[in-house]
């Protein structure tokens, strides 16, 4: 693990022995700061894994405070959860003979015999049955990024997925997040099973359990042990489905936790299953500039070049003013075979016959590369100082070795961000790695050469990154998704 002051996460994992204090929304995350010169943290305390703003969870607790007596404490929603249930079953009873209703401001359904108590407000009437089926298309999304925000799939995503589940066999889906996709599924293909995981409460009112679970995605925490048994049932598969992940987490959400319960999840099938050990498939959705951080927790999962777009978010579109010119920033991360992946032509993405996959239509191959590089997308151009292809507005800095934007570029900062190619260690280049330097000389570097030279071989034309001998000068150990580099 890197030695730097970032904050670091750890997920709670009891069933390991790693036990975290709760608060109201479940097991809480522990967040601490290493010190470069310590092998303990600098500081280190819980805190809500749903909420970072205090004013929706104050509960914040220093490692040093904890005592046996608040690590068994418990918060009990039982009241919260039965009149939520009663509320449902009054709905149901009720519907057939009376005209069903939505309270916006409230969020809460109505019956006629309730209207008075909501004179003036917002409301929603006379819900169909195809909008009680969706309830996605009426809800107000909630908006708070670090949390709960809900962006909602356009309807070429959802069909786009739709076709993947069905072309990869896949049986019964998981829906961690994602309501519109779990109410698309339901109603439009019946030969797959889905199962709702979600922090809105409001989602009661309009599934029972058999498909629904009132649930924090960032600890995996079900609220009502009721609905986690049911769940456990839905893992269970006969021998010919399949199951997989779907999850569409709040983009300011960190990396860490989502993928610590990604874990658990597929632990929990393997149990519920008998098997040792068999990995899910899995898809998560999340921007294209978070790739870094998803594959340090998940090394096996990968990009595919499809562009999701949202209903309601301006910029997560290729539709409206504000919509980004390169289409929408948000990919799907899988562990599935991206050459099993048939993404539309027909929403201009083609095939790639050198990679054996498909790509969006601007992301042209790269013969020197071997791949077809782009990620925003725009069209990449290769540049021979770099040693790979690199956006198109990006300019080569000779003393950084790297192309990048011109704007406010200051030399020093941004090599403290970079990661060399050479140690993999942030917060230098390769020309700076203490770690290479005590092994091997750098040798003399000619600035004025028009292509790179691979410090490791010393040919030409690639980076230390993509160098063929690269073993034959580095061990290279990963566990866990961190990579320990040793110079031989």
């Amino acid at each position: 693990m890197e030695k730097t002051n970032k904050l670091q996460i750890v997920y709670p994992d009891e069933e390991h022995g790693v036990r975290h204090p709760h608060c109201p929304h479940g097991p809480t995350l522990l967040f601490q700061k290493c010190n470069q010169l310590a092998d303990k943290p600098a500081y280190a305390y819980y805190a809500c894994a749903a909420h970072r703003d205090k004013r929706l969870c104050s509960f914040q607790l220093s490692a040093e405070q904890l005592t046996p007596q608040k690590l068994a404490k418990r918060y009990d929603l039982g009241s919260y959860i039965k009149s939520y249930k009663k509320e449902r079953q009054k709905l149901l009873a009720g519907y057939h003979d009376d005209c069903l209703h939505y309270c916006l401001y409230c969020n809460v359904p109505l019956l006629r015999d309730d209207q008075s108590l909501h004179v003036g407000h917002e409301m929603v009437w006379n819900l169909t049955n195809d909008l009680l089926c969706d309830p996605t298309r009426f809800l107000r999304p909630l908006d708070d990024d670090k949390s709960q925000a809900q962006y909602f799939f356009d309807d070429k995503a959802l069909k786009f997925f739709g076709k993947c589940f069905q072309s990869l066999g896949v049986t019964k889906v998981v829906c961690m997040g994602a309501p519109r996709l779990h109410a698309f599924l339901h109603n439009n293909f019946s030969e797959i099973q889905t199962f709702l995981l979600d922090f809105d409460h409001r989602l009661f009112f309009f599934y029972d359990d058999e498909y629904f679970a009132w649930y924090n995605m960032c600890n995996n925490h079900f609220f009502d042990k009721q609905q986690s048994l049911i769940f456990e049932k839905f893992l269970k598969c006969k021998p010919k489905e399949k199951l997989l992940i779907f999850t569409d987490p709040p983009f300011g959400c960190r990396v860490e936790p989502i993928a610590g319960t990604l874990r658990q999840l597929t632990h929990t099938f393997n149990f519920m299953n008998n098997l040792p050990h068999q990995p899910l498939p899995i898809f998560w959705i999340f921007p294209y500039f978070s790739e870094h951080y998803i594959q340090q927790e998940m090394p096996h999962m990968r990009m595919c070049d499809y562009k999701v777009n949202y209903t309601n978010h301006s910029a997560y579109t290729n539709v409206g003013e504000k919509c980004r010119k390169l289409g929408s920033p948000v990919r799907v991360f899988t562990n599935v075979p991206l050459e099993l992946l048939h993404l539309p032509v027909e929403e201009e993405y083609k095939y790639c016959a050198l990679c054996q996959r498909y790509t969006a239509l601007e992301n042209r191959h790269c013969a020197k590369c071997g791949n077809c590089p782009a990620k925003n997308g725009s069209t990449y151009r290769h540049c021979e100082l770099c040693g790979c292809c690199v956006k198109p507005n990006y300019v080569h800095c000779k003393n950084c070795r790297r192309c990048t934007q011109t704007e406010e570029h200051e030399c020093q900062i941004y090599q403290a961000n970079q990661h060399c190619w050479i140690c993999l260690q942030k917060g230098h280049t390769e020309l700076k790695c203490a770690e290479w330097c005590r092994h091997h000389s750098v040798g003399f570097v000619n600035r004025g050469d028009n292509i790179i030279t691979c410090l490791l071989c010393k040919r030409k034309g690639h980076n230390e990154r993509n160098c063929r001998q690269r073993s034959n000068y580095l061990e290279e150990i990963t566990f866990m998704g961190i990579t320990e580099v040793k110079i031989k």
